[in-house]
């Protein structure tokens, strides 16, 4: 044991976890994306009254779904240890005891889903990132993936132009 990790911790630890570029690119990415989809939906609620009647109730549940998505990824994310050895055991540690910690012997990671795992020789493992963060964000997905099929396949309602005949033409 070197600083409270084994050697095959360490080891295994060599691209485990996430970055802090690969961290934030990823944290501005879905950000700006979120902030995007937001602004996306503020013009189209502006302009309301050119959208056939309906389709802003459509455009709000697939947007705001999808906000609601990304930012439950990103809070998982910040729950991924950085990929030093210390910030791994301290992750390892916070979320299976001092006593589980110490008898780690490697990592997994997986980003979809997210998962960063800490593998303790013959007890399997348990993970750092809440339970709750891929189910969440699954039915979100889905949510805003059924959203977007309805709005495609329901018929346009409302706004439709007034037929005129033209002057001298008396069909009925």
């Amino acid at each position: 044991m070197i600083n409270g990790a084994s050697i095959a911790a360490r080891e295994s630890a060599a691209g485990v976890g996430i970055g802090g570029i690969a961290f934030l690119f990823v944290l501005m990415i879905g950000l700006l994306v979120v902030i995007s989809l937001i602004a996306y939906l503020c013009s189209s609620a502006a302009r309301r009254g050119e959208l056939p009647r309906g389709r802003l109730r459509y455009r709000a549940g697939v947007v705001l779904s999808s906000c609601a998505a990304i930012c439950v990824y990103l809070w998982g994310l910040l729950h991924m240890p950085s990929d030093e050895a210390v910030y791994l055991r301290k992750a390892c540690a916070d979320a299976g005891g001092e006593e589980r910690a110490s008898r780690v012997d490697g990592y997994e990671t997986s980003y979809v889903p997210l998962r960063f795992v800490c593998r303790v020789d013959g007890d399997g493992g348990f993970s750092t990132i809440p339970s709750w963060i891929n189910p969440t964000v699954g039915v979100l997905c889905s949510l805003a993936l059924i959203t977007a099929v309805a709005s495609a396949t329901r018929a346009p309602t409302g706004h439709r132009s007034k037929q005129t005949t033209p002057k001298g033409n008396s069909n009925p």
